[in-house]
Formats: C-alpha cells, sequence, structure tokens
C-alpha cells in the first residue's frame, strides 16, 4: 500500500478545499448521527449536541482548510466536536454541578474517549446499513435497537400488529448479519439499547 488516497477520496478532499457543497454534504451526512451522539455523551443534552456539532461542521466549511486524507477529516470532526463540547461544559453558567460531576469523571473520560469513537464510528457504519433496509424493516429496527422502544411500543407508535414489529425486526437483524462484517454486528449487539 503506497498510503495515497483513493480517486475517490481526493475529490472529496478537494471539494472540502475548494468549497464543493456536494462532497460537504457528504462529509454531514456521513458524519453527523454519529458525532451527535458523541457530543450527548458529554454534555448530556441533545439539543446542545446538536448546536455543537453544526457549529462543527461551520467551522469546516469556514476553513476549507486541505486533509492530507479521509481519517484527518475524521480526527478533526471528532476532535473538534470533543473540545466544543468541553468548552460548552465549562462555559455553561448552568451546570455548576454537572461540571463538577463532569471534571470529577474527567480521567475515567479521558480512558474512554477511544472506545467512545470506535462506538460512535460502529454506529455510523450501522446507520448507513439500516438506511439501506427497506422502509418499515429499518425504521423498526432503529426504534427497537437504537431507540430502546419495546415490540409494544414499537406495535402501538406504528399502527401494526405485534407479530409484524417481531417478524421485521428478525428480518432486519438477518439482512444486517449479511451486509455488516461479524465484528462491526456483535459490537452493534453490545452496544444497542436493545431492552
Amino acid at each position: 500500500m503506497t498510503g495515497e488516497p483513493s480517486y475517490t477520496e481526493q475529490l472529496i478532499l478537494r471539494g472540502l478545499t475548494s468549497g464543493d457543497t456536494s462532497q460537504y454534504s457528504f462529509i454531514f451526512k456521513e458524519y453527523y448521527s454519529a458525532l451527535c451522539h458523541y457530543a450527548t455523551g458529554i454534555v448530556r443534552e441533545p439539543a446542545h449536541a446538536e448546536d455543537i456539532v453544526q457549529d462543527v461542521f461551520e467551522r469546516l466549511w469556514q476553513q476549507q482548510s486541505a486533509f492530507h486524507d479521509l481519517r484527518h477529516v475524521k480526527d478533526f470532526l471528532y476532535k473538534a466536536t470533543r473540545n466544543a463540547s468541553l468548552n460548552f461544559l465549562k462555559g455553561d453558567q448552568h451546570s455548576k454541578e454537572r461540571q463538577a460531576v463532569f471534571l470529577s469523571e474527567q480521567e475515567e473520560r479521558d480512558a474512554a474517549a477511544e472506545l467512545e469513537v470506535i462506538r460512535m464510528e460502529v454506529f455510523r457504519v450501522i446507520y448507513r446499513e439500516i438506511d439501506g433496509l427497506p422502509e418499515q424493516c429499518g425504521k423498526i429496527v432503529r426504534m427497537s435497537y437504537i431507540d430502546g422502544l419495546k415490540n409494544e411500543e414499537i406495535a402501538a407508535r406504528l399502527s401494526i400488529s405485534l407479530q409484524t414489529v417481531k417478524n421485521q425486526k428478525t428480518r432486519g437483524m438477518k439482512l444486517l448479519r449479511m451486509r455488516l462484517s461479524p465484528v462491526v454486528f456483535a459490537l452493534f449487539s453490545l452496544f444497542s439499547n436493545h431492552p
């Protein structure tokens, strides 16, 4: 391996540098959900996490920095999200108690930060595959394994039978097992919010 970026990767990197909105949109769609989960784990407020991630993408757009490869883009996004989340906690006047708890857990968080990045990358891959499932099947898998809803809750929300929910979950998991690598599928099972 030469370590040179692929042709597609070069197009994306050039697009980011030149301000190509389609390449920027690709990166946004690819990382937004995972970064929001990552920021929520730090600030513990999804609305603030979304604002932080949007600000990070705005910085990416405004900087139009030259990245060597997509790994550098990913590293930038995760580090910028982490730093912005930490800055949010430090500057939030209404969260003195939360900040004290956060600071006391800082060492534990630092040790877990790498594991969390891996977890978010697994979810990024899984979100992409779930989005590729048939619509109802994907919706049910997401509600069950990502949102942690019980079969009865899903059936009630979607106005479908409990057996349909069970069938769609089984179908979805079979499709995901075929599409995902065994390691990613195992990590998905480990990290999911399945009741």
